[in-house]
């Protein structure tokens, strides 16, 4: 089972051209060639394991895995970040940690009670209940059974489909451990009686549940099906062959941890900082360069803060140690500019703290860099910390 690290250069391994060509998608791998017709392989900013042609392949995190687990339980379950219990979670690699997660989090869910709800259902039956479907009825001569649109009770409803799909993805995964394996039975024999969805489908349907005061107890474990539906769908799209196994973009993850920190950090809803600003903040009087910075906060059609999260180190070979990159500087300066701010925030997720803050000539715009250790038990303060630090925001916000 070759194993390698986020960011590293692997050992010489042996993978075949097909192989190779999908680590190279998968992972967005770098392939350098080595002695004896070997390879020497450097994912990008992906982990997780995969089957390649019958191998398994684990890509490992640079980013120790209790942090990683910690970095999940925020960014996938906002809600309960604070009192979610991870402790006792004793994971052997990152797809392990999430199932654990999944499988603990649908448990807690049930103990709440079973999701049921109503939906309509067409049946036939001996028996008219509901409403008949008179033109159906009207083309069969048979006088049972009666075509009709019931109203059901149940649990074979939106929320439960999804988990159901979710256990179904990773629960042959290789490499979990049995008692791993065991949790996930116990979540399947609540759900799996339930109407199967297929992956894209169940994906979809994660984001168009509603969530209210009758179903909100299932939005933990909905979230991470929603990452394990999402991270184990993939495709090589040079050949479009579905590749078994789940992977994670780390810049996605880091990115909805800073957020949601951030968030806290400010007092904001997820309606006065979304998860995308898509569509509400543009370069040019034409309207054809988008602006979409990681982190905004508007309040009342007026923005507090500005800011952008960086899953890599704080400067390039011709930069300054901590200064920030020059093209991520350049970036921040539009997003201050557009949105009207005097300051805007650049975060990078790196391996040490610290704080850089630059004044722009003319305009005066203060653009603060500020770096995170991951790796650190502390890395939650540090950035709720430095986001406080911060000029105060106008009055209205």
């Amino acid at each position: 089972m070759p194993t390698l690290t986020e960011h590293r250069k692997s050992e010489p391994l042996r993978f075949t051209l097909e192989q190779q060509a999908k680590l190279k998608e998968l992972f967005h791998a770098e392939i350098t060639p080595a002695e004896n017709g070997l390879v020497r392989v450097t994912p990008g900013s992906r982990a997780g394991a995969v089957v390649l042609d019958g191998d398994h392949v684990v890509v490992e995190p640079k980013v120790p895995l209790p942090r990683i687990v910690h970095m999940l339980t925020v960014a996938v379950c906002p809600l309960d970040w604070r009192t979610a219990e991870v402790k006792g979670l004793q994971a052997v690699s990152i797809e392990d940690a999430v199932v654990q997660l999944f499988a603990r989090s649908c448990q807690q869910a049930f103990a709440a009670g079973l999701y049921r709800s109503y939906r309509t259902e067409e049946q036939r039956l001996a028996f008219v209940r509901g409403r008949i479907r008179i033109g159906e009825y009207l083309r069969d001569p048979r006088p049972l059974p009666v075509p009709v649109t019931a109203t059901v009770h149940d649990e074979d409803v939106a929320e439960n489909q999804v988990l159901a799909a979710a256990v179904q993805k990773i629960r042959l995964l290789p490499g979990l451990p049995d008692g791993t394996r065991a949790e996930l039975a116990r979540v399947w024999q609540v759900v799996g009686e339930v109407t199967p969805l297929a992956g894209d489908v169940a994906l979809d349907e994660c984001r168009r549940i509603v969530w209210s005061r009758h179903n909100s107890h299932y939005q933990a474990p909905v979230r991470l099906a929603e990452l394990i539906l999402d991270s184990s769908s993939l495709k090589v799209t040079a050949g479009k062959v579905q590749v078994p196994g789940f992977i994670l973009d780390m810049p996605r993850i880091v990115e909805q941890y800073v957020r949601v920190l951030v968030r806290d950090a400010l007092g904001a809803s997820e309606h006065d900082m979304r998860d995308s600003w898509r569509g509400a903040l543009w370069l040019d009087e034409g309207r054809r360069v988008q602006l979409i910075p990681d982190l905004g906060m508007r309040r009342a059609g007026r923005w507090c803060f500005v800011g952008d999260v960086k899953y890599k180190v704080n400067a390039g070979p011709d930069d300054q140690a901590g200064a920030g990159r020059r093209e991520d500087l350049y970036q921040l300066l539009a997003y201050v500019t557009e949105t009207g701010l005097d300051e805007g925030t650049l975060i990078y997720a790196s391996d040490r703290a610290g704080e850089v803050a630059h004044t722009v000539r003319g305009t005066g715009a203060r653009l603060r860099v500020i770096s995170v250790d991951l790796g650190a038990e502390d890395c939650d303060r540090q950035v709720m910390s430095a986001v406080l630090a911060g000029r105060q925001r106008p009055p209205s916000c």
